[in-house]
């Protein structure tokens, strides 16, 4: 597999690659408590490709070989589909997008960020519900409930399904296992008691348990992954997913945001970790600092370069041994604009991304493709993130990132709150009942 370098931190939980905002054949029930997405359209669809001289217009801003990788592809199998792809950089194409889509002119086929949630109400996002139900999408494609939203827009894993992923992402630990082996521990753990009890022997040899950098709000990593581990899937994905009512300062939540607080005070996380960004994490744990960090598969590429052999993952462990592995994700999702005359084209496109042949290419960029099996094999590492993903897959452990759906503002109070929590401004109770406050006022 070839690399990529490690994606800004703005993007380490993919809300902008992640639709909405953070990664295999399954349907709803990859998911828990995803709805059905092969719900027809208005009017039948047809599977079958065009075959005159198509150009389809595609929108993005995936600084990766994928997206590229997988128009090539398709271009190799279709050559009768030109593509005309408009990349815009991450920042432009958030201020960009919206206008962009309700032009006349709009592209045919665009990567789906939070924030594009209006274009649903305003209809300009073609229900590809037929399409999902002709092409069996709901079999093929994990984390469909992402891109799957109420008719306003505000609510997700409900309603119309609205695109597919091409590639996509989900958090585990890493490991230096040079460092394990100097300190004797065993990985990987079994639950979740025993991998804190090895934060605590690594912080009593002098190491930094658990690395990580909060400037731009990187503890929503392992704050995320505590919230898939504690909360009731169906509990968990209705808050990330906006559905009114939704509670976040249950005692599950307040379990993992104390948990993650225990983890600061005990001196388990980097010191002065408000003054670390997650980028930066990162690159001190690929020089060999530290033991552990919890990060997604983006980080694999930096990860493996610094540490080469001595560079492993394993899953976030369930709280009781045996128990289903849950984890965050998310992915770059695609969609369809209602205004495309070739629609049916790029509606193969979408399909095209679940299959063994794009498999390889979204494996190559870096990210975890729809069809896990088909993934490529590897050793070290990257094998490592393969079985990793592949164990997520088998127990339907994918899970949204809370900051991605629940509100607009959602990713700047978590970053604001976690700063306080980490630095001891505040306590859990104040730190949840922000959140509780930032979706209430949204979803009220």
């Amino acid at each position: 597999m070839s690399h990529v370098p490690a994606p800004p931190s703005r993007r380490s939980f993919l809300a902008a690659a992640a639709g909405s905002s953070l990664l295999v054949a399954c349907g709803s029930s990859l998911t828990p408590g995803a709805k059905s997405t092969d719900a027809a359209s208005a009017s039948p669809v047809s599977t079958a490709v065009p075959t005159d001289k198509i150009t389809l217009v595609v929108a993005d801003a995936d600084d990766t070989t994928m997206t590229p990788g997988l128009l090539a592809a398709f271009r190799e199998k279709y050559p009768n589909v030109t593509f005309k792809r408009q990349y815009t950089g991450w920042d432009d194409y958030l201020k960009s997008i919206n206008t962009t889509m309700s032009a006349d002119s709009a592209p045919d086929i665009a990567q789906f960020v939070s924030g594009m949630n209006n274009l649903v109400k305003g209809r300009l996002l073609l229900d590809v519900g037929g399409y999902s139900k002709a092409y069996g999408w709901s079999r093929r494609f994990p984390g469909l409930d992402q891109i799957t939203f109420s008719a306003d827009g505000r609510t997700a894993g409900t309603g119309a399904l609205y695109g597919v992923p091409g590639g996509l992402s989900f958090e585990g630990v890493y490991c230096n296992k040079a460092k394990v082996r100097e300190l004797g521990l065993t990985v990987p753990p079994t639950t979740l008691a025993e991998l804190e009890a090895l934060f605590a022997k690594a912080k009593a040899a002098g190491e930094t348990a658990l690395v990580a950098g909060n400037l731009d709000g990187g503890l929503n990593h392992p704050f995320n992954v505590l919230l898939s581990v504690h909360l009731k899937p169906e509990d968990r994905e209705a808050w990330a997913f906006g559905r009114k009512g939704a509670k976040i300062t249950g005692p599950e939540a307040v379990t993992a945001a104390t948990t993650l607080k225990r983890w600061v005070d005990q001196g388990y996380v980097t010191p002065k970790v408000n003054g670390t960004s997650d980028n930066d994490a990162t690159a001190a744990f690929a020089r060999g600092e530290g033991v552990f960090r919890i990060s997604g598969n983006w980080a694999a590429a930096a990860v493996d370069k610094g540490l080469g052999e001595d560079a492993g993952l394993f899953n976030m462990p369930p709280i009781t041994k045996g128990g289903p592995l849950r984890t965050t994700g998310a992915g770059v999702y695609y969609c369809v604009s209602s205004k495309s005359k070739n629609a049916a084209a790029a509606a193969a496109f979408l399909d095209f991304c679940a299959t063994r042949q794009a498999s390889a290419v979204t494996a190559k960029a870096g990210f975890m493709a729809p069809d896990a099996d088909a993934m490529p094999q590897q050793s070290g590492l990257l094998g490592d993130v393969r079985t990793g993903w592949q164990a997520i897959v088998k127990d339907s452990g994918l899970q949204p990132f809370i900051q991605n759906a629940s509100t607009p503002t959602m990713p700047d109070t978590l970053t604001t709150q976690l700063q306080l929590l980490a630095g001891g401004k505040i306590g859990v109770e104040k730190f949840l009942a922000a959140l509780q406050a930032d979706f209430d006022q949204f979803h009220s």
